[in-house]
Order: C-alpha cells, then sequence, then structure tokens
C-alpha cells in the first residue's frame, strides 16, 4: 500500500483528506492551510468539591470491645482447636507442599 502520509480533517469544512507527505497540508476542498487553525482551547479544569454527609449515629453508639478470652466464650469455643478448622493465623509458608 502506498504511503499517504498524514491524515487531517479540516478546521474549515471538515473534509479528511491526506497530505500524501507534502510539507504543506491544503484541503482540497476549500484550499485551506492546516497550519493555520486556530488552536484548541485547554479544557478548564473543574473545582474539585467536598460534600460532608452528616451522619445520625454520629458518635453516640460505639461497639462494645470483647477481649479475646470473652471472644472464645461467647461462640463456644475452647482453648484447643478441633481438627479440619482453620485457624485462620497460618501463613502462606504453612500451605507449601
Amino acid at each position: 500500500m502506498a504511503k499517504l502520509g498524514k491524515k487531517w480533517i479540516c478546521y474549515s469544512c471538515g473534509a479528511k483528506f491526506y497530505d500524501f507527505l507534502k510539507p504543506e497540508a491544503i484541503c482540497p476542498k476549500c484550499a485551506s492551510n492546516q497550519k493555520n487553525a486556530p488552536s484548541k482551547p485547554k479544557a478548564v479544569k473543574k473545582e474539585k468539591s467536598v460534600v460532608h454527609i452528616e451522619d445520625e449515629l454520629g458518635g453516640e453508639h460505639e461497639a462494645e470491645i470483647i477481649s479475646e478470652d470473652g471472644l472464645e466464650e461467647s461462640f463456644g469455643i475452647s482453648g484447643v482447636r478441633a481438627e479440619g478448622v482453620d485457624p485462620g493465623d497460618l501463613k502462606m509458608d504453612d500451605y507449601d507442599e
């Protein structure tokens, strides 16, 4: 396939064309030079807004902190681990074969 150069869209009439590797990109329909195109305005950055949400619960309701011994008692777990139960404190090296 032949090299057609850069593809352009004319800023004046909107026609699509290739420049055929010529130094000047001139539109074949309206003969406007693409180097004379007005520069594109930069997008205006929007200001970030912060929305504060008021919580109905606020600091009124605080969670109870239970010690580890209290957790074991509340779930009926004794200090001995049952076989086949994943204790959750194993590291990835413990699972290697």
